[in-house]
């Protein structure tokens, strides 16, 4: 009598009931973190394999103001300077911040622009005893767009490169002695003056080829101010 085979079921095993509270995404973190476990004990990949290589002594060529020196380059590839002095970081003070700041501000801009160009000036030079000296006379405009503009009453003349002698002034004119300095060939005047839109004062620059002599030819220059 033949008995026949037959093939038995597989048996698989009893599926895992997931909890209703897990997520997907907490589920996945918990796979990850699995992996990373198993990962972690697998055997390492023998890095430490013991070099043979011998040892290399490099002599590195220097100037003969400082002493020689030699390094030694090993198996892992190091190349070591010789010991150096340690160097100190020493912090600084730095200065605050201002902003931006002008070195050289502008002059105010002249009220009184253009009455220097109206004026009438003259200069002579001439010897008086051992110094050499300049007469400057000035007048003023009258009438039309300067009409009462005149020299400030009380106001003072100031000189530079020489010394005020004499001098006088009134509304309409003004004139002054200058004793020059030894050796210059440039001087001048500054006159204080008012106007329709304030005070201000005009520059008689008076100028010559030197050394100051007689019959020098004097040239003259008017600035506002």
């Amino acid at each position: 009598m033949t008995r026949r085979l037959e093939l038995m079921p597989e048996v698989l095993p009893a599926p895992t009931k997931v909890a209703r509270s897990e997520s997907v995404r907490s589920r996945t973190v918990a796979h990850m973190q699995r992996l990373l476990a198993t990962a972690a004990v697998l055997p390492l990949a023998d890095c430490t394999r013991a070099d043979t290589q011998s040892s290399q002594t490099v002599t590195i060529p220097v100037s003969s103001a400082t002493a020689p020196a030699t390094a030694t380059s090993t198996a892992q590839g190091t190349l070591l300077p010789p010991p150096t002095a340690t160097v100190t970081a020493t912090a600084t003070a730095t200065a605050p911040n201002t902003g931006y700041a002008v070195v050289d501000p502008m002059p105010a801009p002249a009220r009184c622009l253009g009455l220097a160009a109206a004026s009438k000036a003259t200069a002579s030079l001439k010897q008086a005893g051992a110094d050499w000296v300049i007469d400057i006379a000035v007048t003023l405009p009258a009438g039309g767009a300067w009409s009462g503009t005149a020299f400030a009453a009380g106001g003072t003349i100031s000189p530079w490169s020489g010394t005020i002698v004499r001098s006088s002034m009134n509304n309409q004119s003004a004139k002054a002695t200058l004793k020059l300095s030894p050796g210059t060939t440039s001087a001048g005047l500054t006159f204080p003056v008012s106007c329709a839109a304030g005070s201000g004062s005009i520059a008689i620059t008076a100028s010559f080829t030197g050394p100051a002599h007689a019959g020098a030819q004097v040239s003259l220059s008017k600035n506002d101010y």
